[in-house]
């Protein structure tokens, strides 16, 4: 069977992700027991070395000093650094500068508005940080994640809107319209990640047009990832993937033209390798 293979421009990891690993790189090989708060990466295969170099993953900060604690590129809210301090612990901060940009809305909006509206997922890691910075401003904070949610809040006086990096742009845009309707004065600051956007865009306006099936690479516990496939299921059949081994060839006709993209999270030469599964069907 023979397949034509079509890859965009942008794939592989994004800045935030690939700085927040060679800090988290550079520390393991400082020496010393290292515990990342979370993954550092939503992607197995990312991690393999560093697990391998002696990286250790953690739910809670260490009661002694000794260890490096890492907090992921996903952020933690303020009073998990104010912990750390009051303990003693080196903290390594690889929170994405997007990330970080969110947090401070937040932050900034639970000052003005003294009720804050996040976007996104309520178990993800970023929006409990997220939710962290606007509360130490006393504001109340409401997570929503789709249309149903923000029609179930009740009726405010005033709100502040920001959204989980990750969230897919044109949910949030619908979603802060909802939360508008049930608020006299609201102000609506977009902080999802432009590179993100810029990949879900690609995906609908260059790649799914020349393509007949979609396959995405990334981990299945990536946010960015997930959305992305969400995007590219609603246009073209997708596949969403690990590693090559997971490619299959009844997924395939002869003659069809497979467009492969991945989330932010993805290493280059994990799609490297899912395109050359695809190439030798």
């Amino acid at each position: 069977m023979s397949v034509q293979v079509i890859r965009p421009r942008h794939t592989g990891f994004c800045f935030g992700v690939r700085d927040a690993l060679e800090l988290t790189r550079r520390t393991v090989e400082e020496g010393g027991e290292v515990l990342a708060l979370g993954q550092v990466v939503h992607n197995a295969r990312a991690l393999e070395e560093l697990e391998a170099q002696g990286l250790h993953e953690a739910s809670a900060l260490p009661e002694a000093p000794g260890p490096s604690v890492v907090v992921t590129a996903h952020g933690a809210p303020p009073e998990l650094f104010a912990e750390a301090d009051r303990r003693g612990l080196k903290v390594v901060d690889t929170t994405c500068p997007l990330v970080r940009r969110v947090q401070h809305h937040a932050e900034d909006l639970g000052q003005l508005a003294g009720t804050v509206v996040v976007v996104g997922h309520s178990e993800h890691s970023e929006v409990r940080g997220v939710v962290g910075w606007a509360a130490s401003q006393g504001a109340e904070v409401e997570v929503v994640a789709s249309l149903e949610d923000a029609e179930r809040l009740p009726w405010r006086a005033r709100r502040g809107v920001v959204s989980q990096s990750t969230f897919p742009q044109s949910r949030f845009r619908e979603i802060a319209e909802v939360v508008a309707g049930r608020t006299g004065e609201v102000e609506v600051r977009d902080t999802t990640c432009p590179v993100v956007t810029q990949r879900q865009r690609e995906a609908l306006r260059s790649l799914l047009d020349e393509v007949d099936v979609a396959v995405v690479v990334g981990g299945r516990g990536s946010a960015n990832t997930q959305a992305l496939a969400e995007t590219c299921a609603t246009v073209r059949p997708t596949h969403l993937v690990e590693s090559a081994a997971e490619v299959r060839p009844e997924w395939f006709s002869p003659g069809q033209r497979v467009g492969i993209t991945s989330g932010t999270s993805t290493p280059s030469w994990v799609v490297d390798e899912v395109e050359a599964a695809c190439r030798v069907l």
